[in-house]
């Protein structure tokens, strides 16, 4: 895993500055959470360490380097959005290994089968590999898209709200599954919410941005 570090970020998007000066520490090995309301910059900030946004002003670091001339592939973190992206065509087994077979990384099928088996236990969705995502609930396919992440062993993860389209139930089941994740890998997790019991549930630390 990775520690994180902004230090004096801002971005300006023409007349509008999305954030202004953030400085955040993020240890290695913690989950970290950004609350706040809508607008206050934080999908920009997940974007900004992705590298998928560059800072007008301030630094990125990312275990220990520069972050500024690194592209997105070459930063080892890997992104959970709020929509759960997953091929419709494909098995739950297929949409988790789909990211260890591209041709950037060549990972061969019998290490593919390994990783998805205890990625899939691991979110006790073992049971729905031969399914068809369209098959899955809400829940499932969430946990689907949280394990296609998992399956790359990323160095940072980046949540941007994955939990804010479900129901109240399966967002509290599953803030407790990614917080029980995120312990027993010792993951570095920087995690976006505009919800406040979900951050005091979660964090480790909090980060307040508005």
């Amino acid at each position: 895993m990775a520690d994180i570090a902004l230090r004096n970020v801002t971005k300006r998007f023409r007349s509008v500055t999305a954030i202004d000066g953030l400085t955040l520490d993020i240890a290695d090995g913690e989950l970290t959470v950004l609350v706040g309301p809508t607008g206050a910059g934080k999908t920009t900030a997940l974007r900004i360490v992705a590298g998928l946004e560059k800072p007008d002003q301030g630094e990125v670091w990312i275990d220990g380097r520069n972050a500024a001339d690194l592209e997105p592939a070459a930063r080892d973190v890997t992104f959970v959005f709020q929509q759960y992206s997953l091929y419709p065509h494909l098995s739950v087994f297929d949409n988790l290994a789909f990211p260890l077979r591209s041709p950037a990384r060549r990972v061969a099928e019998p290490e593919i089968r390994k990783r998805v088996e205890e990625v899939a236990s691991l979110l006790r969705i073992g049971h729905k590999l031969a399914n068809k995502s369209t098959q899955l609930s809400g829940g499932e396919m969430q946990r689907v898209a949280i394990g296609r992440a998992l399956v790359r062993k990323p160095s940072v993860y980046l949540m941007d709200e994955p939990l804010s389209s479900l129901d109240a139930k399966l967002r509290g089941d599953l803030r407790i599954e990614i917080k029980r994740i995120q312990q027993d890998l010792g993951a570095t997790i920087l995690y976006v919410t505009h919800d406040q019991i979900e951050a005091m549930t979660m964090a480790n630390r909090i980060g307040v941005i508005d």
